[in-house]
């Protein structure tokens, strides 16, 4: 069952019009905890009446929960009661029954909120053959004429337009190829967005423009980002600038397999471009079939790299690279030692056809 998303949670909640059950989950906590925080600001007001407002906390009393929904709200227009990360699936059968009866007694005086802005809810159930009562829950809500609200990562264009209007707001300006730069370099996760932006706005002090530069110099970027550069230093035939790039991996304490594992998805991103491009297919569409998801704008991103290298280059660097990854898994080597081979010959390999066009 597909549930309603962001954009029908926002409707909902300018529309002051409010279900008793409602359930907000999804990989993008950053958006359960802004909604949850909104949503209960509109139930309940700025500052609830602590007779008429309850939270509760992981390990739930049914019992006290069953109170709580029950309680007259003689002072506020409604009752409102918020459950936070709520594992059901610690929950026997008849405590999991005995919650799903509680959803069909909720009174029209109460709005009941059951949010996730840490619990993962995809989590296994850490019993073989059991499955989560998560899904379960959410059906029941439903049924008892409640809703449940999925928030997911954002794409790219709405990260960027994100940013800038967190930037608008502190007076300062943030173009959206800058923006861009930043959730490339970082993440695309809106609570890290939101500090590495107001670790930038410290940065640049008085002045009212955030630039690339900027985020070079400040934005931590994830190891990733760090492998794409240092895939463009050895395209590049950069070799002091991959080597040192490396070595600082390695100061890190970056695993060599990861490092290896990394450039070589990055490899197949570029011989996924390379193709797509010279098939005449449209990126959206190869993202699409090979499901990116939201890291769709890595392809469109990789695009220009993949026109440096020829195909048969792309694919000799392809075989490097699964060469060392196989070797690093069967036998005992010096890892850091033969990933600093591995760069070298992946620079020879780009040299040989740097005039490629």
């Amino acid at each position: 069952m597909a549930y309603s998303d962001e954009k029908s949670l926002t409707k909902h909640i300018t529309s002051k019009k409010y279900n008793n059950i409602y359930v907000l989950f999804g990989d993008e906590k950053f958006l359960v905890k802004h909604y949850t925080s909104q949503l209960i600001k509109k139930v309940a007001g700025e500052t609830p009446d602590e007779f008429a407002f309850h939270e509760f906390t992981k390990e739930v009393d049914l019992q006290a929960l069953s109170v709580a929904i029950g309680t007259v709200a003689f002072t506020a227009a409604l009752n409102c009661v918020v459950v936070y990360d709520m594992d059901v699936n610690k929950l026997d059968k008849s405590g999991f029954d005995a919650l799903i009866n509680l959803l069909s007694e909720v009174p029209d005086t109460t709005v009941l909120i059951f949010s996730y802005p840490t619990f993962d809810t995809n989590a296994k159930t850490g019993e073989a053959g059991k499955k989560s009562k998560f899904k379960p829950l959410c059906d029941a809500a439903i049924k008892a004429q409640g809703e449940v609200f999925e928030l997911n990562k954002r794409d790219a264009v709405a990260l960027e337009h994100q940013l800038a209007a967190w930037a608008d707001k502190r007076g300062k300006k943030l173009s959206l190829p800058t923006a861009s730069k930043i959730i490339y370099f970082c993440s695309n996760d809106l609570a890290t967005l939101r500090n590495e932006l107001d670790k930038l706005i410290a940065f640049v002090g008085e002045r009212e423009e955030i630039t690339v530069e900027d985020a070079e110099k400040v934005v931590v970027k994830k190891l990733e980002a760090r492998i794409f550069d240092l895939m463009d230093y050895v395209i590049l035939g950069d070799t002091d600038k991959a080597y040192s790039l490396l070595h600082k991996l390695f100061e890190l304490k970056e695993d060599p397999r990861t490092v290896v594992r990394l450039l070589g998805g990055s490899y197949v991103d570029i011989y996924r471009a390379r193709v797509t491009s010279e098939s005449g297919v449209n990126i959206k569409d190869t993202a699409d079939f090979f499901k990116y998801g939201n890291r769709t704008w890595v392809l469109t991103k990789i695009k220009s790299k993949s026109e440096r290298l020829s195909t048969n280059a792309i694919r000799r660097s392809m075989a490097e690279i699964l060469d060392l990854s196989a070797r690093l898994n069967t036998v005992t080597l010096n890892e850091e030692a033969e990933v600093e081979k591995l760069i070298a010959r992946l620079i020879l390999i780009a040299n040989s056809e740097l005039e490629y066009a």
